[in-house]
């Protein structure tokens, strides 16, 4: 059995979660405690984070997207990447957006609303402290919470944020409303990377915390209907992915923001990555968590501009889809370009990204003989 380390309220733990049960990966489920993010997870893979699964090879894969891959290529059955070119760049490009040019939404969503505070600090303490007292539990509850306001420029949820990030959530939400009202899932019948990508956002912030979830999920159902199906794979057939090699023409929203909102915020993102320092010896960083962030960035969003620093870790995922793409046939990448260019999405296959190596939750510039 393998075993999933996360949490309910964790914007990553759901979407492995999510994989495990669609895949049919036999798992158990481990709820990460205090001990859990200070001890055993620095101890195991170098970083005070979940989700993280145990495999029966006592093996500690470490970040979503490195699980996926590895569950993928011991496991194909129920495949979670369509094997048409256009659909499985796609699938890589929602991805890329839920984990990482949705999380300033669902920071917004959470932490500025003022009644989300006691909710949280309770929810968070009893499971990071089991137990415990509820005044101990509220307590370790409320210190995260606090410790996110000095979060709020660094990932874009301050309050001068807030209108821009209120329209880009009303466009995105009703957007995918309407595609998941006509179709069961991002490109057919089967969740896809992009699906998995999603839901990270989707549920463990904008559709479990309370008020989001009554103001923004329970008002559009087909959306709300999604998330319950990526939960409960057993009220889905094992269906298969469209077989049109497009993305449905209700995704139209989607797409215009990964091309026109996200791919900048990419590429000023591997800028500003680019003019930090080679970095050597990885193992020997004195203080690797600095390099988590960079600059302060800026970039459209929703007609307006958002702000927040630069990730380096979003270079590192748009590289590993370009690597994918590198290993298409020159037929298949035909094919992508020519999907990209009919969208207006040229931009992706342009990105200029310094060479990366991931590191923990961080990407590192590195010389391009150290990548991998």
């Amino acid at each position: 059995m393998h075993t999933l380390i996360g949490a309910e309220f964790s914007y990553y733990s759901g979407k492995t979660r999510s994989y495990l049960l669609h895949k049919k990966i036999p798992f158990t489920e481990k709820s990460a405690t205090a001990w859990t993010y200070l001890v055993e997870m620095p101890r195991r893979v170098g970083a005070p984070v979940v989700p993280v699964v145990h495999t029966p090879q006592d093996e500690w894969l470490q970040d979503t997207s490195v699980i996926m891959d590895s569950l993928e290529a011991r496991f194909p059955a129920n495949p979670a990447l369509p094997s048409s070119p256009v659909l499985r760049i796609a699938s890589y490009l929602f991805e890329l957006w839920g984990d990482e040019f949705l999380l300033p939404l669902a920071m917004h969503t959470r932490w500025n609303r003022p009644e989300h505070f006691a909710w949280y600090a309770q929810d968070a303490g009893k499971v990071l402290m089991p137990g415990w007292p509820g005044f101990v539990q509220r307590f370790m509850g409320r210190k995260i919470a606090a410790s996110m306001d000095g979060l709020r420029m660094t990932l874009g949820f301050d309050e001068g944020m807030t209108p821009v990030l209120d329209a880009f959530g009303k466009i995105q939400l009703d957007g995918l409303n309407a595609h998941f009202a006509q179709h069961k899932f991002l490109f057919g019948d089967r969740p896809s990377y992009g699906d998995y990508g999603l839901i990270g956002p989707l549920y463990a912030h904008i559709g479990r915390d309370p008020l989001s979830k009554r103001d923004l999920i329970d008002t559009r159902p087909a959306l709300a209907a999604w998330i319950a199906r990526m939960f409960n794979p057993d009220t889905s057939t094992d269906g298969e992915f469209d077989c049109i090699d497009e993305p449905a023409q209700t995704l139209a929203p989607a797409l215009l923001s990964i091309f026109d909102e996200m791919v900048p915020f990419i590429q000023a993102s591997a800028d500003a990555l680019r003019k930090t320092p080679v970095v050597e010896k990885i193992d020997r960083l004195r203080n690797p968590q600095s390099l988590r962030f960079l600059t302060p960035v800026r970039y459209p969003m929703a007609g307006s501009t958002h702000q927040r620093h630069a990730v380096p870790y979003a270079v590192w995922q748009a590289q590993r889809m370009l690597n994918v793409f590198a290993t298409m046939s020159a037929a298949d990448q035909n094919a992508v370009r020519a999907w990209l260019q009919k969208l207006g999405g040229e931009n992706v296959l342009a990105l200029d990204l310094p060479p990366v190596q991931r590191y923990g939750l961080m990407a590192i510039h590195v010389r391009p003989e150290h990548t991998r």
